[in-house]
Parts: C-alpha cells; sequence; structure tokens
C-alpha cells in the first residue's frame, strides 16, 4: 500500500467492535454517515454521526441543555490531525478531536485495501478484555 492508495476522500460504510467473547456491536448502529479524509500534504480528519441525531430545541448550541449535549456527543466522533505510513501501518497523530483525551495521541490502524472498499483496524485492550475494532470506508464518489 502506498500513500497514493489513501489520499482522497472515503465514506463511512460500517464500524464494528469485536469483543473476546464472541459479540459484535456497531456503535453508531444502522444509517449512519460520515467522511475520512487523507491529504497528499500529511493530513487527516475523520468523522462519523449516528443517524437521525436530535436536534436542539434552540438554534444556539451554547444554549443547549445538559441532556441535548450529551446526545450530541454520544453520536458524534471526530478527530484530525498528521497522518504517515509506518511499514504498512498507517498512523494518526491526533491534534484536535471531540474528546479531549485523544488530543496529542497517535492512533495506529491497520489498513486493508480491496478495491475501494478500505478497513481500518485497531485493537485495543481494555478492562474486560480485548477488542477489536474495524471501520470500514468506500471510496467517495466524484
Amino acid at each position: 500500500m502506498t500513500r497514493e492508495d489513501l489520499v482522497g476522500a472515503w465514506a463511512y460504510h460500517g464500524w464494528r467492535i469485536a469483543y473476546e467473547d464472541g459479540r459484535v456491536t456497531e456503535p453508531f448502529g444502522e444509517g449512519a454517515s460520515g467522511l475520512l479524509l487523507y491529504t497528499a500534504d500529511g493530513y487527516m480528519s475523520a468523522n462519523i454521526m449516528a443517524a437521525d441525531r436530535e436536534s436542539f430545541a434552540k438554534l444556539n448550541p451554547r444554549e443547549a441543555t445538559l441532556r441535548e449535549r450529551a446526545l450530541a456527543f454520544d453520536g458524534y466522533f471526530s478527530y484530525a490531525g498528521r497522518w504517515r505510513l509506518v511499514r504498512g501501518t498507517i498512523v494518526h497523530e491526533v491534534t484536535v478531536a471531540l474528546n479531549p483525551s485523544l488530543v496529542g495521541s497517535t492512533q495506529w490502524r491497520t489498513p486493508i485495501l480491496r478495491g475501494r472498499r478500505l478497513i481500518l483496524a485497531a485493537d485495543e485492550p481494555t478492562s474486560r478484555g480485548a477488542r477489536r475494532h474495524e471501520l470500514e470506508w468506500r471510496r467517495a464518489k466524484k
């Protein structure tokens, strides 16, 4: 895989998390949408949102209730920063993120490229055992 294979826009297709006990979950469920961008000069951005997110009662998000804000946060995932390839693995160096805990982190993704499909995989150790994330993207139409 080369940088040229990845540069461009990718549309979200699904996010599956497989657990050691065999369970599989989809954090954003059916109908979610998103966009992954890789630029030739080494920047990236990933954004995913759940389908049918509730609008705030007031247009100004600063006037949203705590419940509205929590639901908006739970239904959205986003980070951006620099990217590079290291021995076939994609490295995301996060500089901005919806989740403040991701800022400054380095995210390693194992890419699987099949035609217009890109799967980014990552294994995550947790206090309850390991789980495997697989995010599927499709080359965005021009």
